[in-house]
């Protein structure tokens, strides 16, 4: 697998397309990684292209394996 480097509509395309969980407006938009615990914006999502051709997304957290099934929309009190 090799990690795509991909503009903001693109990579904002490819979120639209590919999360079955979660609407996305925006590659700036916040996530909460279940897996890790660790709040990210979509443009930190790493986003890499196996040999097939498919395309797999990653948390942006060092070491954690978080994707679309672990991330959630973030409860925020202000």
């Amino acid at each position: 697998m090799h990690l795509l480097s991909l503009t903001k509509g693109r990579k904002l395309k490819l979120f639209q397309a590919y999360d079955p969980f979660k609407q996305w407006w925006s590659v700036d938009e916040l996530r909460f990684c279940a897996k890790c615990e660790h709040l990210f914006i979509g443009r930190e999502i790493k986003i890499y292209e196996d040999d097939n051709m498919i395309f797999h997304f990653r948390c942006p957290t060092l070491n954690c394996d978080g994707g679309f099934e672990d991330w959630q929309y973030p409860e925020l009190h202000l």
